[in-house]
């Protein structure tokens, strides 16, 4: 996938462009009447995008195609309003978005077909926006009539409790991680999201999206930080058994490594990067076994080679008991 212009646009289009999760997210978001017409097996990304570039900061958009129930054609266009307020201009800017999908096909000889655009919002605020062009209007009665109704469905996620959050669980992580990416009460959630990783299948598949999830999180969520992020471990690296919870555990060791690398630049890489692994292996001994003695602690902090700290930061998560950690420390 090219690069994108930030992480929001990223986790959206890496989300959504699963056909799966995208028309989970139109059978149970769209209204009934409106997906009884629409045959979603039909459903086919296109690769066009029609935000305007100077305004890629606020929207990200993806473009489907799909057929109704009698086998004319018909579009759903999922607009992003990535901004943690909502915009009163957004029904401009759908019609605008709208206008130039039918420009493109009216030039190619294609017919004109329907366009369902939903709009899903993540800020913290209310969406208050109107929902339809009509409503920047105002004025006589008489003129409505000549007003473009140009409506679009609205998805604003900050209306939504966890529980009214639906569909499968791909389509329940991207939306919980929206949710919540503004919200420093993201770090309440994060157990219940990585859990939600547990219904899926450990596949290659699953990996890699995890991966997309905890780099939007380190990328979008500026109010945490790694060494919070260790701490919502706890209770997965029990599970040893569970590579999704082990990708969890290492993602955050490498960002508190990384974190421990740029504290460190002025006294030297090395001693920067001892000092994260130092600090990493700590965090996840307290993890995992609450307290630590100020033996193990001394031990560690006098341990400057950086290959022997990696070894002990992998066992951290491997041994069963302090008892076994120490075993591994070097005898003074």
């Amino acid at each position: 996938m090219p690069d994108l212009i930030n992480p929001h646009d990223r986790f959206f289009k890496e989300t959504f462009s699963r056909i799966e999760v995208a028309r989970d997210l139109l059978e149970n978001y769209l209204p009934p009447e409106v997906t009884a017409v629409l045959n979603l097996d039909t459903l086919e990304a296109q690769p066009d995008s029609f935000v305007d570039a100077d305004l890629q900061e606020q929207f990200a958009d993806l473009l489907y195609k799909v057929q109704l129930q009698d086998g004319r054609p018909a579009y759903v266009y999922i607009l992003l309003e990535h901004k943690s307020y909502p915009d009163p201009e957004t029904p401009f800017q759908v019609l605008r978005y709208e206008m130039r999908i039918w420009e493109n096909d009216w030039r190619n000889g294609e017919e004109l077909r329907p366009i369902i655009p939903l709009v899903l919002y993540h800020g913290r605020e209310q969406w208050r926006a109107a929902t339809d062009f009509g409503g920047l209007f105002a004025g006589d009665e008489v003129l409505r009539p000549y007003w473009p109704q140009a409506r679009y469905e609205l998805l604003d996620l900050s209306g939504y409790s966890d529980e009214e959050v639906r569909g499968a669980a791909h389509l329940q992580i991207g939306l919980l991680v929206m949710r919540y990416i503004f919200d420093p009460a993201l770090r309440d959630h994060l157990t219940d999201i990585f859990t939600l990783f547990r219904d899926l299948s450990e596949s290659r598949t699953t990996l890699e999206y995890l991966r997309t999830v905890l780099y939007y999180m380190s990328q979008a969520a500026t109010h945490l930080q790694p060494k919070e992020m260790t701490k919502v471990v706890k209770g997965m690296l029990a599970d040893e058994g569970s590579e999704i919870m082990q990708t969890v555990a290492d993602y955050w060791i490498e960002q508190g490594i990384e974190q421990g690398i740029e504290q460190g630049i002025e006294q030297g890489i090395e001693q920067g990067l001892a000092q994260g692994l130092q600090e990493t292996v700590l965090d996840i001994l307290i993890v995992r076994f609450d307290t630590i003695s100020p033996e193990i602690e001394e031990a560690i902090a006098d341990i400057d080679d950086v290959d022997h700290l990696r070894y002990l930061r992998r066992q951290t998560v491997l041994v069963e008991d302090l008892d076994e950690f120490m075993a591994l420390l070097p005898k003074n």
